[in-house]
C-alpha cells in the first residue's frame, strides 16, 4: 500500500461528513434543507452545463476543482446565511481559515497545498475561473427557491425581498450578463406570482 492511501482515505472519511452540513437553502421541492454536500454537487454540475456562459478562455475543469472543494470547510466551520452580518462574515471567515488548516492538514504534501490553495483561490475570486465558480454559488439558491415553480421562502426569509435580493447577487453575477438576466427574470416572476415580495 502506498504510504501516503491511509492519510487519503482518513481524508476522504472526513469529507463524508459534508452530507450532514444542513444549509438555509431548501430543495427545489420544498421538502428539506439542502446538504453542502448537495450543493457542492450542483454547482459542479452547472458548471458544465452553464460553461458557455463563463469568460472566454476559462478553465473549466479548474471551475469544477473549485467548486467541489470550497465548502469543505463547512465540516468543522458549518455553513452561513447569505445575508448574515458582515461581522459574521468576518467571523467565519476566520473558522473557515482553520477549518482549512485542520481538514487539508489530513492530506500529505503536495496535495495539502493544492486543497488550500483551490479554498484560498475561491475565497479570492480573482481569476476568472473562481470569478464564475462565484457567480454560479449566488445563482444557485436563487434557482432553488424560486425558478420553475419555486415555492419561495416566505415561511422562513419573511424579510427577504427582489430589491434585497438583487442587491446581494448583483456583485457576483453581472459580470454574467445571461446569467444576471436570468436570476433578474427569475425574481421578477417570483414577485409576479407572489412567492417573493418585490
Amino acid at each position: 500500500m502506498p504510504p501516503h492511501l491511509p492519510a487519503q482515505l482518513e481524508f476522504l472519511l472526513m469529507c463524508d461528513r459534508l452530507k450532514a452540513v444542513s444549509r438555509s437553502t431548501f430543495l427545489h421541492d420544498g421538502s428539506r434543507p439542502e446538504n453542502s454536500a448537495e450543493h457542492s454537487w450542483h454547482l459542479a454540475l452547472m458548471a458544465l452545463t452553464l460553461a458557455e456562459y463563463a469568460a472566454p478562455g476559462t478553465n473549466l475543469p479548474r471551475v469544477v476543482e473549485l467548486l467541489l472543494t470550497h465548502d469543505l470547510v463547512e465540516i468543522h466551520a458549518g455553513d452561513l446565511h447569505f445575508a448574515a452580518s458582515p461581522e459574521a462574515h468576518a467571523r467565519q471567515a476566520r473558522a473557515e481559515t482553520e477549518a482549512a488548516a485542520q481538514l487539508f492538514g489530513l492530506v500529505p504534501e503536495p496535495q495539502r497545498a493544492t486543497f488550500h490553495a483551490l479554498h484560498a483561490e475561491f475565497e479570492a475570486a480573482q481569476t476568472p475561473e473562481a470569478q464564475f465558480a462565484r457567480a454560479l454559488d449566488a445563482l444557485q439558491p436563487l434557482l432553488l427557491t424560486w425558478a420553475g415553480g419555486g415555492l419561495g421562502c416566505a415561511m422562513r426569509e419573511p424579510d427577504l425581498t427582489a430589491a434585497r435580493l438583487r442587491a446581494l447577487k448583483e456583485p457576483r453575477l453581472r459580470a454574467f450578463p445571461a446569467l444576471w438576466t436570468l436570476a433578474q427574470t427569475v425574481l421578477a416572476d417570483a414577485v409576479e406570482v407572489g412567492t417573493l415580495p418585490a
